[in-house]
């Protein structure tokens, strides 16, 4: 399926394509967006910048462009993958945000060492100390409080990136500062590339390796249930999904969105079971490499 729209009065102008699979040999549900949004700054949009340390005002022009992807795969031993790359502009600043996680079932030592390693050697050519952070605030950031556990095993997650060193500076009007940062943001915007370039190559290898092993109804209800959890955190914490619901298209919103879930009341796993092993080490960020 292949949706577009466009939108344009005198406050916003919205385009973008949605992209989804369903059904599929290897995935029950996938999809992709690219959105590019150009307006003024509501007051529910400007406050959540703000609080995030930014000196943005209501009704400031702004622009953005996502780029976001989530797989869903039709066998719970296939773990859920879910990337994006964003760029916001606000005057003469634009920074950039982005991430990519896996969400497993069942955990694979292997699948998780390859999938952080992967990501830490593309950060690296850039900053060795920044895939460190970024995986800190992806355990961080994809986290359920009222359950105490976290969604999955992680990977990296930014926001507010525009350099990889700490310039207290960037606001001197002098042009070899404003030479400085244009610099360090066209070093940014070939990191997101790169990682962008990335995402599949990351994750296509733990599919083929994954989607043809066998399993029956009681993984089938483990995967759902899982499912239920990755909803949970889209639908309370998660912050794009927020920032979309205020004028954003809710279609293209929703579609990150698990093809079918389910909630039981209080499903403990057993002791000592594939599920439990799950459950502990969502409870406690590891690290994988």
């Amino acid at each position: 399926m292949n949706m577009l729209i466009q939108v344009q009065d005198n406050v916003l102008c919205r385009y973008g394509i949605t992209r989804v699979l369903e059904n599929g040999n290897s995935m029950e549900k996938a999809a992709v967006n690219v959105s590019i949004i150009h307006g003024h700054l509501s007051e529910a949009r400007a406050k959540a910048m703000s609080s995030r340390g930014r000196n943005v005002e209501v009704g400031s022009e702004y622009f953005a462009g996502a780029l976001s992807i989530v797989f869903h795969p039709c066998n719970p031993y296939v773990p859920t993958f879910r990337s994006d790359v964003r760029y916001f502009e606000v005057k003469d600043f634009g920074w950039f945000g982005g991430g990519a996680d896996l969400t497993p079932n069942y955990l694979d030592e292997d699948d998780a060492r390859y999938f952080h390693t992967f990501l830490k050697e593309i950060c690296d050519k850039f900053d060795p100390d920044f895939y460190q952070r970024s995986k800190s605030a992806c355990d961080s950031y994809f986290y359920l409080p009222a359950r105490k556990e976290h969604r999955g095993i992680g990977g990296i997650f930014f926001d507010d990136l525009e350099s990889f060193t700490v310039d207290d500076h960037k606001s001197e009007n002098s042009i070899m500062v404003k030479e400085k940062y244009k610099s360090e943001r066209a070093q940014v915007f070939e990191f997101v590339c790169q990682l962008a370039k990335g995402f599949l190559p990351s994750y296509l290898p733990i599919v083929k390796r994954k989607r043809d092993l066998p399993y029956g109804d009681r993984e089938r209800q483990w995967q759902l249930l899982r499912r239920g959890r990755y909803l949970e955190f889209n639908l309370l914490y998660d912050r794009g999904v927020k920032f979309g619901l205020d004028g954003g298209r809710i279609e293209s919103i929703m579609v990150s969105a698990p093809p079918l879930i389910a909630w039981k009341y209080n499903v403990v796993p057993e002791i000592g079971s594939p599920e439990a092993q799950m459950i502990e080490t969502l409870s406690c960020p590891r690290i994988w490499v």
